[in-house]
């Protein structure tokens, strides 16, 4: 379709207008905000018009009829088969209507009527056969009106259309003196029919596409097994001299239950910066708050630690004879028996960006458990962590990144099966076994990362990842796919 590209472009990179964002009739600030300027436009215009001229050659334009008053008698003439080829563009614009929409400006457009048909008969004389047209110098003027509906899809409409075709060149592909008597009426008959319909043509191919591809676009897309982000808008989009933004929701939910909330509010971004991109992508942390959110409710934020998963450098092992040097009643009890460390999330974990980076929180029950020669586990104590991380944001198409650079962990004896605990020298133990099998686990994660909207066909270049306060800002310039 025409402009597929060019909604997919505006749909997925535009954010709501103002210096801090709004909010929408329900009170909620937007998780996602995205941003297109000029730039970005600009090059969605590149494939708007090579997509158009080839949709614009398969349309075929209503028979046309009519009576021409001839000296002796009346001509009555039929076109049909009339069918467009060739429709090239020769400049075209797509800029913003601030406070309305987009303009969409053709300039110089030509295109064929080739092996059109036409027959006539007047008096006792009648003739047939066909003819091409050529014409040139099409400008075209319209309005894109894009707004979301109540499920939060966008939609396009076209509006205050304007065509005039230019000069129209009828070329007979046989003689025919009948035709001769038709040939001035038609010239003008065409010109007026073209300048009516070319507008309808291309209104109709918009709407179309609106129908067939925008309302139901996929909103919802799976990050993991367990959890898809939502895309959806949460207001109209507004657009500005040199820019056009839309604001979307951002918020994770357990796949296919997008009734889920997250229990806590979505703090306003400050886009004061950007526009040094094509696109500019803001995403608050308020987005991985309520994924943790939701991986905590469905009970998946859980960690198993096994002696295989350590290093093989680490002098450390996990099984109570070794263990047993910090609790001695660990050996004396169960000799050499292996060890399992389980982890599990309390509550769910938070972020926080800021311009000196991300900052992880992490609250957590550390079970260790021995594994009887049955397989029977024991509970010897649980321990209370609170974690703290540093992370690092990156970037890897199409998805943003992260990793831990430095994790701290302070640890409480909650429970034990087997008397008193040295806690200061459990602390060294714990913090050693975290490092060494946990921060890896969440790096693996971390390098999965956060998938950015993306479009087949386009891919990010140049990106730039910076913090600020509650948000990562992503700026990218574009460049076509061709692999």
């Amino acid at each position: 379709m025409a402009f597929q590209v060019t909604w997919a472009l505006i749909a997925v990179f535009s954010i709501f207008i103002g210096d801090v964002i709004s909010v929408d009739s329900l009170n909620r600030n937007p998780g996602i905000v995205t941003r297109i300027n000029q730039a970005g436009l600009d090059f969605g215009l590149e494939f708007t018009v090579g997509n158009l001229e080839e949709d614009i050659e398969s349309v075929t334009i209503p028979d046309i009829s009519g009576t021409v008053n001839a000296i002796l008698f009346d001509v009555n003439y039929l076109v049909s088969n009339i069918r467009i080829a060739e429709f090239e563009v020769q400049t075209s614009s797509l800029k913003t209507v601030p406070g309305v929409g987009l303009e969409l400006a053709i300039r110089g457009a030509s295109f064929s009527l080739n092996d059109v048909s036409w027959s006539s008969e007047g008096g006792i004389y009648s003739d047939e056969g066909s003819f091409d047209t050529t014409i040139d110098g099409l400008d075209l003027d319209m309005t894109l009106m894009i707004r979301k509906n109540e499920d939060g899809h966008p939609t396009m409409a076209p509006e205050g259309c304007s065509g005039d075709v230019g000069s129209i060149a009828i070329d007979l592909n046989s003689d025919s003196w009948l035709f001769g008597l038709i040939s001035g009426a038609l010239d003008d008959v065409l010109t007026v029919t073209l300048n009516t319909q070319i507008c309808d043509i291309i209104s109709e191919q918009i709407s179309a596409y609106s129908d067939d591809f925008l309302t139901v676009l996929n909103l919802n897309v799976e990050v993991d097994s367990y959890t898809e982000v939502d895309y959806s808008l949460i207001s109209n989009p507004l657009f500005e001299e040199s820019y056009m933004e839309t604001a979307h929701k951002g918020e994770f939910h357990p796949i296919g239950q997008s009734e889920w909330e997250a229990p806590f509010p979505v703090p306003a971004i400050d886009t004061t910066g950007g526009l040094n991109k094509m696109v500019d992508i803001w995403i608050s942390d308020y987005v991985i708050n309520s994924r943790y959110y939701v991986l905590q409710e469905l009970g998946i934020l859980t960690y198993t630690i096994t002696e295989d998963m350590l290093p093989s450098t680490l002098p450390y092992r996990l099984n109570s004879r070794w263990l047993g040097r910090v609790i001695p009643v660990l050996r004396r009890r169960y000799g050499k028996m292996p060890m399992e460390l389980v982890v599990n999330s309390t509550s769910p974990p938070t972020v926080e960006f800021s311009e000196d980076g991300a900052t992880i929180t992490e609250y957590a029950d550390l079970d260790a458990y021995v594994v009887l020669e049955d397989t029977t586990r024991v509970n010897v104590f649980t321990i209370a962590l609170t974690g703290q991380e540093q992370a690092s944001v990156g970037f890897s198409y199409p998805n943003i990144t992260f990793e831990v650079t430095s994790m701290s962990v302070d640890a409480e004896l909650k429970y034990s099966e087997i008397g008193h605990l040295n806690m200061l020298m459990l602390q060294h133990v714990v913090d050693t076994y975290i490092e060494s099998s946990v921060m890896p686990y969440l790096n693996d994660i971390g390098e999965q990362g956060f998938p950015l909207p993306h479009v087949d066909g386009i891919r990010y270049v140049n990106p730039v990842v910076s913090l600020g306060k509650d948000y990562i800002l992503f700026e990218s310039d574009l460049e076509r796919d061709l692999e």
